[in-house]
């Protein structure tokens, strides 16, 4: 995935409430950097080293005076010089010092006076820790990446980009746990361009955790939030199905039939649901629907076909129970079983004709040779499964 890179800008000026009432030391850290800042904007930051060299032993000054050492001003300029200087030379422990000014100058800025350098300076540290995601992201190195984007965020909070690229960071590490809480944050902003690609992808990573009871809660979560997305609808259904919750699925994949009837996975699932709760008649007719929309379905010719054996199979047990049958009525209905199973061949053989060494298809075919008392057939499927191992 390629992340887009914004384009940032670091604070335009100190605002024109600070020319007022200051000492000489504040003023003249604001001069400097001023000047500093308009030659960085103009392409030509070398030119600036000067300047901004001049504004840092002014401030630094400035926050040690006893008149100014609890101003709030003194310190939003300090957060501005020092967020720079750490931005261009890479400097966290001067980036950590801006942070750290920020929070001084709001604590003693009881009137808000200052509140709009304050923002630029934030500005300043969320775009040098954006650039810096961005720049490890590209270079594949998604733990920094992941550390970046957050950081980013401790200066613009709830920002739904960063809190994207910081959970897709943290998945391609393969960190699961901080992917999906970066996700989950962002469940309720539907508002968000990729929020339907969000919420499709939480089932998948708390699969990724084992975890299938919250698998299924989110998959089933993202199909109420986009009814009419087949995509997600389906991905519902797969889940609950894969993870054994076909009773409750069941009316679901039925109106998603009849919203896509031309779907033969959703016809597959829906044997798959009838299947397991034992209706295999039902179960045996929606293979074959499947199949009607795709003959080389191969894992409908194969659920098809062992979902007739069970069928007769159960025919059978019943008929083995029944004791009030004569030998004659009973070899007779035998013949009847045996002409039931004979169309299991054919599904079988489709799968085995496309591909040869599929175990489950030469199975098949051998369960249906057996109970036709086809031996030599079944003898030679048999070698076949022997030479597989």
């Amino acid at each position: 995935m390629n992340i887009k890179k914004g384009i940032i800008f670091t604070a335009i000026f100190v605002s024109a409430g600070s020319l007022f009432a200051q000492t000489g030391n504040i003023k003249k850290a604001q001069t400097n950097y001023q000047k500093y800042y308009e030659v960085k904007q103009a392409g030509t930051p070398q030119l600036g080293a000067s300047y901004i060299s001049a504004a840092k032993e002014a401030i630094d000054a400035a926050v040690v005076h006893e008149k100014t050492k609890e101003s709030a001003e003194a310190w939003a300029i300090y957060s501005l010089v020092y967020g720079n200087l750490g931005a261009d030379n890479n400097d966290a422990d001067l980036l950590a010092k801006a942070k750290d000014a920020i929070a001084t100058a709001r604590g003693l800025d009881k009137e808000k006076k200052n509140e709009e350098n304050l923002k630029n300076s934030e500005h300043n540290l969320y775009a040098y820790n954006f650039n810096k995601g961005v720049g490890a992201w590209e270079k594949q190195d998604f733990t920094t990446a992941y550390n970046s984007f957050n950081d980013a965020l401790n200066f613009m909070p709830g920002d739904t980009t960063l809190t994207y690229y910081a959970g897709i960071a943290a998945v391609q590490n393969k960190d699961y746990e901080k992917g999906l809480a970066k996700y989950i944050s962002l469940i309720d902003r539907k508002d968000y361009s990729e929020h339907k690609k969000i919420v499709k992808d939480i089932p998948n990573l708390y699969l990724s955790l084992n975890d299938t009871t919250n698998a299924i809660k989110y998959a089933g979560m993202a199909a109420k939030m986009y009814p009419d997305d087949n995509e997600i609808a389906n991905q519902n259904i797969n889940y609950n199905i894969a993870l054994g919750n076909t009773n409750g699925i069941l009316d679901e994949l039925k109106s998603q039939i009849e919203k896509e009837p031309t779907n033969k996975t959703l016809y597959f699932y829906l044997g798959i649901a009838e299947a397991s709760l034992n209706n295999n008649q039902k179960a045996f007719e929606a293979y074959k629907k499947a199949l009607e929309i795709d003959p080389n379905y191969l894992d409908a010719n194969i659920n098809a076909g062992v979902t007739l054996i069970n069928t007769i199979k159960d025919e059978l047990q019943v008929l083995n129970s029944n004791k009030t049958l004569s030998n004659s009525q009973y070899n007779t209905k035998i013949g009847e079983l045996k002409e039931k199973v004979k169309p299991a061949e054919q599904f079988f053989l489709k799968v085995v004709e496309a591909e040869p060494k599929n175990e489950s298809g030469l199975k098949g075919l051998k369960s249906v040779y057996d109970f036709l008392q086809l031996e030599d057939k079944s003898k030679e499927v048999q070698a076949k499964l022997d030479a597989l191992n």
